[in-house]
């Protein structure tokens, strides 16, 4: 499906620059001490009952020694505080309230490294290496993008177990994924055992579950192609056990972050952010800055002594296709308040129409809530009466077999992956068909539905002015419906609704121009006011977007077309008749 469209306030087709605007950060906040219960003063020891309004936790005497501590203080003053117990282990716990918008954390990389699964990359930038176009490290062969980039602090490890192996690194095959760069990642994890040994503890205190992954066939599969290949390509049989490759594997496949400032993304892997729980309802969001540190923001108000929560999976996922990617790849089940409503908060998100005659429920089974994890671990033919359960019509209260709803939805899945890309009427035509057996807010209706909206407008050269007037109300329709539908499933999901609120803040534009050609000018002002509203609610959500993705490249736009708005406003304000 097609990323966000850049459009000017009437869907002109003109191509911006990005402008890429550093905000200066607000921190005299914290010069000024809140008074609370005693403490220990953070510079010289004495009770104190003032805290730090940036973290509630640090205390200070005096505000001459909080601004004395500041420096140090700075790089830790965050709004949470780590906490433990004996289900969640470490979590992050809100200190103050925090605002929707507010930077929650903003952290650095412990380290990076190419996706285990990549064609060859600039193992100093990650870009992608054509054929031809590379530089061999003259240490150890692995080719680069540019000189510049041999020399990085990142390449030291690889660069260091290639040439104690003795015989330099030959890639001879681009753009087709490579297996000599799955272990990169893994490598640079081990080296820090014997280089940086404070580096190596924060790395081995993150969340491995090797005694969930243990035996299973993707646990197999890396001992071949990563843990096998460390110890007789890089000859380190001797060095690393097969306990600390597969400890370090299971860290990187549980806590990196992919980053996607380029193609291909690379990972990065955090230390406090991993301590973020999971929620599908989350109530903090994330993003990354140009240089790859990780930036977590809140998505909604969050009141003192909530769990920070960030969602691992696609919110927008039906709960049966969420709970599975969790339980794969992050090795826990999730029971939060949307995967155990069936109607995920009402909204009928997974629900299939009742094919009864005269019928106008919907279906849904009792519960997704079952257990995933048992069929890995135990295999047991005995377990598989978990999986005959039974979807039940909330009007009529006939039922059907959760195999006949499998099946039913593999179909319309097929569908949609074979449909046409970038075609409008196709997307009509899948909606119109699937509303015969679909609810009309069902996550596959949704991503069509989403598509659709941002698609219309970019078939014709002229974008929107060219639309016709039903197609025009669709797209209105639609991106209307979207960000309602996402404030109720994923409040924190910024960035999408804030996308999808920047093609509304065009329709409606597009909309009040052609009124203003049938009814008078003078109608446009209210049309432009509604519209600019919309692009500054659009323009709030996205700005914690870097200019790499488009979502960040939306965000200068809309600043761009709020300045046009303001103007166009104040000139139509200017001529508007008085009232009688």
């Amino acid at each position: 499906m097609p990323g966000p469209r850049v459009s000017g306030i009437f869907s002109t087709n003109q191509i911006y620059k990005c402008e890429n605007k550093k905000h200066p950060l607000k921190l005299f906040r914290h010069h000024h001490p809140k008074m609370t219960s005693e403490g220990s003063c953070m510079v010289c020891l004495s009770p104190a009952i003032n805290k730090c309004s940036g973290c509630q936790i640090a205390h200070y005497c005096s505000r001459d020694h909080q601004k004395q501590d500041w420096k140090t203080h700075k790089f830790q003053c965050v709004p949470f505080k780590v906490k433990e117990d004996q289900k969640l282990g470490r979590y992050l716990e809100a200190t103050r309230a925090i605002k929707t918008g507010d930077v929650v954390l903003k952290e650095k990389p412990l380290l990076t490294g190419p996706a285990q699964v990549t064609p060859p990359v600039c193992l100093g930038c990650y870009k992608l290496l054509e054929e031809g176009k590379t530089v061999a490290c003259e240490k150890c062969g692995w080719p680069f993008c540019s000189s510049e980039c041999t020399a990085k602090q990142e390449h030291i490890p690889e660069c260091h177990f290639t040439e104690k192996r003795g015989e330099k690194v030959k890639i001879t095959l681009f753009g087709e994924p490579n297996p000599n760069y799955e272990c990169i990642t893994v490598l640079r994890c081990l080296y820090q055992r014997d280089h940086d040994e404070k580096l190596w503890a924060k790395i081995q205190g993150l969340q491995s579950h090797c005694e969930d992954r243990r035996g299973t066939a993707k646990w197999n599969l890396d001992k071949k192609m990563i843990a096998e290949i460390i110890w007789k390509f890089f000859k380190l049989e001797g060095t690393f056990s097969e306990e600390e490759i597969m400890r370090c594997i299971g860290i990187l496949q549980i806590n990196c972050h992919e980053v996607p400032l380029q193609e291909p993304d690379y990972v990065a892997l955090f230390e406090r952010i991993s301590m973020a729980e999971h929620n599908c309802r989350a109530n903090c969001n994330k993003s990354f800055t140009s240089s790859g540190e990780i930036v977590l923001y809140g998505g909604v108000n969050i009141s003192p002594g909530t769990h920070i929560t960030v969602c691992y999976t696609d919110p927008m996922w039906g709960t049966e296709a969420r709970r599975h990617h969790l339980a794969d790849s992050k090795f826990f089940e999730c029971t939060c308040e949307r995967c155990s409503d069936v109607t995920e908060l009402g909204t009928m998100f997974s629900a299939v129409k009742c094919k009864k005659k005269d019928c106008k429920g919907y279906l849904l089974p009792e519960t997704f809530i079952v257990p995933i994890l048992h069929k890995t671990k135990n295999p047991n033919p005995e377990t598989r009466n978990l999986d005959n359960k039974l979807w039940y019509c909330n009007s009529c209260k006939d039922n059907v077999s959760d195999g006949i709803m499998q099946q039913l939805l593999q179909d319309i899945g097929r569908e949609i992956r074979i449909m046409p890309k970038e075609d409008p009427s196709a997307c009509e035509r899948f909606i119109n068909h699937c509303s015969s057996y679909l609810h009309p807010s069902h996550y596959y209706m949704i991503d069509v539905s989403l598509a659709l909206a941002q698609m219309i407008g970019q078939e014709e050269e002229q974008g929107l002015a060219m639309v016709s007037d039903d197609r025009l109300l669709l797209k209105t329709q639609l991106c209307k419906k979207i960000p309602d539908l996402l404030e109720t499933l994923a409040p924190a999901e910024t960035r999408l609704r804030g996308t999808v609120l920047f093609e509304l803040h065009a329709a409606v534009a597009e909309t009040g121009r052609r009124k203003s050609l049938v009814d008078g000018p003078f109608v446009l002002l209210g049309y432009v006011s509604e519209s600019q509203k919309i692009l500054k609610e659009a323009a709030m959500l996205l700005r914690h977007e870097p200019p790499e993705l488009p979502e960040g490249r939306l965000f200068h736009q809309a600043k761009i077309n709020l300045i046009q708005m303001e103007e166009l406003i104040k000139n139509l304000s200017a001529v508007q008749p008085s009232p009688l």
